[in-house]
This record gives C-alpha cells, sequence and structure tokens, in this order.
C-alpha cells in the first residue's frame, strides 16, 4: 500500500507565507512520529510533501519525499499527489475548512482516508454544532453558544473562541467585571465566534481510534494549561496518565461513538475535569494531536499500525509498556 502522509503546516501549506515556528516545530514533530511507526511496517510505501524549509525530519527509507516549492499553493498540488496513492493519512487544523477540503479531495479520488470522512470532520470543526449534536444524546459538555446571539447570562468569567479553532488557539478570557460588548467590538467577524463559561479544573485529553459506532481508549493525557495575556497556553502534554474518571471517559467515549457513528480512526477529544461536574467535553479533533507523539514510547502501541488495522478489523492495542511521557509545546526553535 502507498500512503501520502500529509502534514499540512510542514507539508507545503505555508508555502506560499512565513512559516509559523512554533506551528511547524509541533507539525514536523507529529509528522516524525507517524512515518517512524509507519516506517516499522511491511509492505508500506510512503509519499510525504514537506515544505523546504523543514528538512530536520528523519524518514524512513520506505519514504519519497516530494518538496514543495515557495510561493507554490499546496491544494493545487494536491490532488495530483492523492492520485499516486492507494491512500492519504492527512493531518491538518480545522481552521477555515482546511481539513474537511482536503478529506474532500481524497474521497473526490475514492482512495482510502485515513480518518473520518469528510461531513464528520465538518461537523466536530463547528464546535458549536458538536456541541448541539453531543448534549442531545446527554454527553456531558461546556455549555457553548454563538457570540452574537441573544446567549444566556454567563456568570462570572467567560472564554470566546473562534467557531472552528484548534485547542488554545485565539482564545479569549473574559473577566466578570469586563464589558463584553467593548470585547466583541475588538474581533474580526464576531459572528464566527462562541463563547463558553470558564470552568475551573484539569485540562485533559484522550488518544482514541474510533471505527462504525465503536470507540477504544488508548490513552488519558494531562494538559498543562497556563493563562497569559487573558489567553490559553498550552506548555505540554503528559501522555498516558492515570486517572481517576477513567471509567467514566470509557462510558463517555461509547456515547460519542454511538451520537457519530462515522467517526473513524484517531480522535483526539478535550476535556476539563471539574469538581462538582466531572469532566465536561470541549472539543473533538478528528485528526492527529500533539500527544500521538509520545503514545508508543509510553504504551509501546504503534497507534499507526492499529489504524491500518481498522480498515478490516479491530484493533488490538497490545502493551508493551505503562509509562508517561512529556510532550512539551516548544515556541522557538532556537
Amino acid at each position: 500500500m502507498k500512503i501520502l502522509v500529509f502534514e499540512y503546516i510542514c507539508g507545503g501549506g505555508f508555502a506560499d507565507q512565513a512559516l509559523p515556528s512554533s506551528l511547524a516545530i509541533e507539525g514536523c514533530l507529529m509528522l516524525q512520529a507517524l512515518t517512524d511507526d509507519l516506517g516499522c511496517l511491511e509492505n508500506i510505501q510512503l509519499l510525504i510533501p514537506l515544505d523546504q524549509r523543514c528538512q530536520t525530519i528523519n524518514l524512513p527509507t520506505n519514504a519519497e519525499i516530494v518538496y514543495v516549492q515557495s510561493q507554490t499553493k499546496i491544494l493545487t498540488i494536491l490532488p495530483e499527489l492523492i492520485a499516486q496513492c492507494d491512500a492519504v493519512w492527512p493531518i491538518a487544523p480545522e481552521t477555515n475548512g482546511i481539513l474537511t477540503c482536503i478529506t474532500e479531495l481524497v474521497k473526490r479520488q475514492n482512495k482510502l482516508l485515513l480518518a473520518s470522512p469528510p461531513d464528520m470532520v465538518a461537523l466536530c470543526s463547528n464546535k458549536l454544532k458538536t456541541y448541539q449534536v453531543l448534549s442531545a444524546h446527554n454527553i456531558p459538555c461546556v455549555e457553548t453558544q454563538l457570540l452574537n446571539q441573544d446567549y444566556m447570562e454567563i456568570v462570572g468569567r467567560s472564554v470566546v473562541k473562534p467557531i472552528d479553532s484548534c485547542g488554545c488557539q485565539d482564545s479569549i478570557i473574559i473577566e466578570a467585571n469586563q464589558q463584553l460588548s467593548q470585547k466583541i467590538s475588538l474581533l474580526n467577524n464576531s459572528e464566527q465566534y462562541i463563547i463558553q463559561p470558564f470552568m475551573e479544573g484539569q485540562a485533559t485529553s484522550l488518544s482514541c481510534l474510533f471505527k462504525q459506532g465503536k470507540a477504544w481508549l488508548l490513552c488519558c493525557n494531562q494538559q498543562l494549561v497556563a493563562i497569559e495575556n487573558q489567553a490559553f497556553n498550552l506548555k505540554a502534554c503528559l501522555v498516558n496518565t492515570s486517572s481517576q474518571y477513567e471509567s467514566v471517559y470509557l462510558e463517555i467515549i461509547a456515547d460519542i461513538a454511538t451520537a457519530l457513528p462515522s467517526l473513524w480512526g484517531y480522535i483526539g477529544i478535550d476535556f476539563i475535569e471539574t469538581t462538582h461536574r466531572g469532566p465536561l467535553l470541549l472539543e473533538i479533533n478528528p485528526r492527529l494531536t500533539s500527544s500521538y507523539i509520545g503514545i508508543r514510547k509510553a504504551t509501546g502501541i504503534n497507534v499507526a499500525a492499529q489504524v491500518l488495522s481498522l480498515i478490516s478489523a479491530e484493533p488490538s492495542m497490545p502493551r508493551s509498556q505503562n509509562g508517561t511521557v512529556t510532550v512539551k509545546m516548544l515556541t522557538d526553535p532556537n
């Protein structure tokens, strides 16, 4: 099988503009981890587009590199790369519909998509719609409303973020004594933002596999999040941590699989563990997340192999170890 592994940030998504250093570092780390896992497998060939500025990755011998030239619009050459392969594994932000667009290109050519289908990616990319669907299935979530609607009054601090943001990206914390209207007036396209109550607690993520209404928990992860300049900043992930809520999480992901039966492959789910209400879901990421970088080292599980097994079977997920790995979110390559 020949697989196109396309990580958007270091794979040419910014070939025609400045490359954000923090995003590029994280993207390269995820690409490195995924290709390390795929490089161990037999009868697999890889095709990897790579921004010329991202040449620090040690790719396996079964990988062919296509260097993306400066000023290239990656989506104009991606269909040709897709056509050369049997399957595509995309890693891309949900923001501005990027991941949805890539999955649509794959489906258009009837290639095997090693991710959720476009309609599911589009749903998970919209935090409000995700909240509405999950809440209808009685899955505990942080209350979410459109910023420009007559939303109910939120007592105390609140959080404003783009409806399709990734993780902490572009989040704004509104203090109880601040005028929300003044903050809204400073936003571009404020109608594309949501508002949520600020929830105290431990930020947590789950690394999971999904297929046809079933879910498997790979590991629980703690997120070390700082508040800086009235915004959240993810500093690190502790991959494969013990959790008092593991049994609760197993029930929740089973309910998510029922509510969103076309979720497929590796899925990251973010929660906030509150004192009085337990875990509340923040968002579902239908793609590899930063936690993926540490899973194999922490558990011994080759997640890529388990995802490929989903094509025809269910995952086995044998663990050869059980440790915790810290994945730091570097912001400066120097």
